[in-house]
């Protein structure tokens, strides 16, 4: 068996939903958090793509997913239907024509989630997604649960 600390997994998923632009506005995160999103921006902008900006609504609903999967001991996407499911439908889909998501578990820093991400090819698809134009990064600590760290990563942005 695995030690926890050696055991991570990750999973992605790209939603397209009609709706008009997806409006990012700065936002406070934390150190991992931000980590993330400056990773992110960094491959973006190596591959052509334009900058995400942190986006609240999103930060929210991804800060929740992410405390959620921890404190219920899951490791899943949000419900099928759209990966923003912590927030009401109204707040997120009507400005938004597609949707993404990126889930990873098990490790504690941000620099192995992003390594973890990068290098999946439906990750990465995501990240370099030029139509995304925000972000939202969550980050949730459990250690009774079975991964520990859980991460995600939830974009959004027009076709």
């Amino acid at each position: 068996m695995l030690a926890r600390h050696a055991r991570s997994i990750l999973l992605c998923s790209l939603l397209l939903v009609p709706g008009a632009p997806a409006h990012a506005d700065e936002a406070r995160l934390d150190a991992l958090t931000a980590e993330i999103v400056d990773r992110t921006n960094q491959v973006r902008a190596e591959a052509g793509c334009g900058p995400l900006a942190p986006a609240p609504e999103l930060e929210h609903s991804a800060q929740a997913h992410a405390a959620d999967m921890a404190e219920q001991n899951y490791f899943a996407h949000s419900d099928a239907v759209s990966p923003v499911r912590a927030l009401p439908r109204a707040e997120v889909l009507p400005r938004a024509e597609v949707l993404g998501e990126n889930i990873a578990a098990g490790n504690a820093a941000a620099a192995e989630t992003f390594h973890q991400w990068i290098t999946s090819p439906g990750h990465r698809a995501n990240i370099l997604d030029c139509r995304f134009t925000g972000i939202g990064v969550g980050h949730a600590y459990d250690p009774s649960s079975t991964y520990g760290h859980y991460w995600v990563q939830e974009f959004a942005g027009t076709t």
